[in-house]
């Protein structure tokens, strides 16, 4: 009667520990991501003045406090055209629970600025959240760069996004 017993349980354990909480394949890296809003209207987060040759763009990192994202975007799945020579000025607010910042830089895991005034003051440490920053340049040359939060591990963490200087045509977003 024992032995029955514990056969039983032993066969029990053995089919039951396929079933466990991970069952299944391993979890897919996503690329990039765009968190669902209807809010993403693009004149929500940019203005374009085309007599002036100018642009307002409005960036919100941890957008609904979703996390490492800019605009409710992570791994570049933001794309931001500039004709060069335009002038542009960002309305940067924090939206996370952490310390961010944000730059134009030329590329992955960067620390120089591209272009002068292209950046919040204190890359390192950021602003926090619920603060708000605006800075103004103007793109000199065209390229293919990144808009980065510069806190270290957030760039990595996915807050960035492409930002191309154009020589000619109109500013646009696409997420």
């Amino acid at each position: 009667m024992k032995l029955g017993y514990v056969l039983s349980l032993g066969v029990l354990s053995l089919s039951l520990s396929g079933c466990g909480l991970f069952a299944g394949p391993p979890p897919e890296t996503v690329p990039s991501m765009v968190v669902p809003s209807p809010s993403h209207a693009k004149s929500q987060w940019m203005t374009v003045n085309s007599a002036d040759h100018s642009l307002s763009l409005t960036v919100i990192a941890g957008y609904q406090s979703h996390g490492f994202n800019l605009n409710g975007t992570q791994n570049g799945a933001m794309w931001i055209t500039v004709p060069v020579h335009w002038h542009v000025t960002v309305h940067f607010t924090n939206d996370s629970g952490l310390s961010n910042s944000l730059a134009v830089v030329p590329g992955p895991t960067s620390n120089h600025v591209v272009f002068p005034g292209a950046s919040t003051k204190d890359l390192t440490n950021g602003i926090s959240q619920g603060q708000s920053r605006v800075f103004s340049f103007t793109p000199t040359r065209t390229g293919h760069f990144r808009l980065a939060s510069l806190v270290p591990g957030h760039e990595d963490s996915g807050m960035w996004a492409h930002f191309v200087v154009t020589d000619g045509g109109k500013p646009s977003l696409r997420f």
